[in-house]
């Protein structure tokens, strides 16, 4: 692959990695934190029902082995005791829900499939209830899918809940800081925020210092065994549980950081292993990663394929992509000197602000297909300041509905930030902030994304400040000579928070594992639907076939164009159907907003 990728005309630039300033290595958890944050800062454009009344999770008895129980329509689930620490396995215990779609192949049956769709803060369960019936159409239907919610999430025990109340998350959430900037106290606020978030979910998960055999998980602090080493190791257990010896799994976003961990510490117990959206697990574990190299690059490509949609498909549409740029930076400038009250949206009366703005922007980089043309729509409505337009539009509904009851969350709300607190920031070693100058690494990141380094910047501060360091941390080597099974490694090649660059640096540690670039913009290559991805991710997962060095796929839908392959008709009937079946997930994925980071 070159410094440019062609579609169709349209030149997306890459910039060549390099490694920055030593400044760069002596930061804290700021720009992996940004990397993984959106699933949580999101959570009011992703978030799907509260709530699943036909099953109750925990009428189901935990058990040491997997006891399925029939739920939901066709899904089978259970609850699993394991150690909340595996170096003292005699302590209390942890408890983690999974959730099975079982293969309707069962003549040529091929084991089980492990899902994380990321986070960290995702629930497993959550996802193969929602996608498994398509997703065991791409792998094959001779493959169960289990789905399981990582210690912290969902219905896994214990969870990460620094709030006493769903209502106090909410309202604390709408408290939030502005967006940073250097010339007022705009991180001296948010840094204070965070203080405050560290230290209720300290009081909340910390526990109270006795850790004996005889006690609690609450006396011993269940925050502190959330760490994503504990979360591989549960992993493990399952295998066993299963009856199966090895592996197989396809992780996402963060999902691929517990995929590495598996692989280097398990690495005799790999057999099919697929981590989609990379973000190098060296990195995240040991330094401070900078992973936004390509995300203001994806907002460009928003400008020329525009330019090349023409006027009916974008209504911003102009000739030349810098005509559009500018356009576009003007109304961003109009908006932040003059926000929009909107006092009849649909859930209730809001403000469209630039920081309202930027958040949304910042999401469409993950799924440019469906979100590009919402954020065109946008734009021309604030241009126009029309607040009737803004109201019908959800992305810019004020965000929260909250019944404010005062009992805990129900196990399916989700994401919610404490997990990503406990599992990203847990893993972190707390040695790494020791000579941290926020303010510094603040000006380095907006020379990384001026546009977007204001909206996440704010998360880092809170793994600064974080006193929770999971007991057992895990920091590498993150590498293997030889898994059972080579890894396969897949891309898109301009990610907006898991650049090309870490999956190709993941793919050389790992003997015989093989990177395939999808030549599309987005998160995950579910971004955008692509046969030849899907192919390849089928026959790895059926017989273990490993692509060709270099290899590239094309997507088989482009922002505002549509469908860009010629030959849908012309196609074998295994790879139609595939396609179609691809083409659905991708829609419903987008649909639901899921962010799989």
């Amino acid at each position: 692959m070159g410094e440019y990728d062609d579609h169709f005309g349209l030149s997306i630039p890459l910039k060549p990695y390099k490694r920055h300033t030593n400044l760069l290595w002596k930061l804290t958890f700021v720009a992996l934190a940004a990397c993984l944050w959106s699933w949580e800062r999101f959570a009011w454009i992703i978030a799907p029902s509260r709530s699943r009344p036909d099953f109750d999770w925990y009428a189901l008895e935990p058990s040491e082995d997997i006891n399925w129980t029939a739920c939901f329509d066709g899904f089978k689930c259970a609850r699993l005791s394991v150690p909340l620490d595996y170096q003292r396995p005699d302590g209390p215990k942890a408890v983690i829900a999974v959730q099975m779609l079982p293969a309707t192949d069962r003549a040529n049956y091929g084991g089980t499939i492990l899902l994380n769709p990321g986070g960290p803060g995702g629930s497993g369960t959550w996802y193969v209830g929602k996608f498994g019936t398509k997703l065991a159409q791409v792998v094959g239907p001779q493959f169960d899918l289990l789905g399981f919610d990582p210690r912290g999430t969902g219905a896994t025990l214990p969870r990460a809940e620094c709030f006493t109340s769903e209502s106090q998350s909410k309202i604390w959430e709408l408290q939030h800081a502005p967006l940073l900037n250097l010339s007022d106290n705009s991180i001296p606020l948010a840094r204070s925020r965070e203080v405050v978030m560290s230290d209720l979910c300290l009081k909340a998960m910390g526990g109270n210092g006795n850790a004996g055999i005889g006690a609690t998980v609450e006396e011993w602090g269940g925050g502190r065994y959330m760490g994503t080493a504990s979360v591989a190791t549960d992993m493990l257990r399952i295998l066993e549980k299963l009856g199966q010896d090895r592996l197989q799994y396809w992780g996402f976003s963060y999902g691929s950081v517990l995929g590495q961990y598996f692989a280097a510490m398990y690495p005799h117990k790999v057999g099919r292993l697929v981590i989609d959206g990379v973000l190098d697990a060296s990195e995240y574990a040991t330094t401070h990663p900078v992973c936004l190299q390509h995300t203001d690059e994806i907002i460009s490509s928003f400008y020329s394929y525009c330019a090349q949609a023409g006027p009916v498909k974008c209504p911003l549409h102009a000739p030349e992509p810098d005509t559009i740029r500018k356009r576009v930076e003007s109304i961003m400038g109009d908006l932040a000197r003059s926000p929009i009250p909107v006092p009849f949206g649909a859930e209730g009366p809001t403000v469209v602000t630039d920081y309202l703005l930027r958040n949304v922007m910042f999401r469409a980089v993950y799924q440019p297909i469906t979100l590009f043309p919402v954020i065109a729509d946008a734009l021309v409505a604030i241009e126009a300041r029309n607040a009737t337009a803004l109201a019908d539009m959800p992305v810019f509904q004020g965000g929260v509905k909250c019944d404010c009851i005062a009992s805990p969350p129900l196990p399916w709300t989700q994401p919610n930030p404490e997990a990503f607190y406990a599992i990203a920031c847990g893993d972190k070693s707390q040695d790494l902030s020791a000579n941290f100058d926020y303010t510094e690494y603040f000006k380095e990141l907006t020379k990384l994304s001026p546009l977007f380094a204001p909206v996440f910047g704010t998360i880092g501060l809170s793994c600064e400040n974080w006193k929770m360091p999971a007991t057992w941390a895990y920091d590498g080597p993150f590498s293997a000579e030889n898994t059972s099974h080579p890894l396969l490694v897949l891309s898109n090649a301009a990610d907006p928070v898991t650049p090309l660059e870490h999956a190709q640096a993941v793919a050389k540690r790992f003997g015989g594992a093989k990177l395939v670039v999808q030549n599309c913009a987005g998160h995950c290559t579910l971004a955008a639907p692509s046969l030849c991805t899907a192919k390849h991710v089928r026959a790895y997962f059926a017989n273990g076939t490993m692509p060709q060095d270099g290899a590239t796929c094309e997507p088989d839908e482009l922002p505002f164009v549509g469908k860009v392959r010629n030959d849908a008709q012309v196609l074998e009937e295994g790879d139609r159907e595939l396609l179609e079946t691809l083409t659905s997930l991708v829609k419903e994925i987008r649909l639901s907003g899921v962010g799989v980071f």
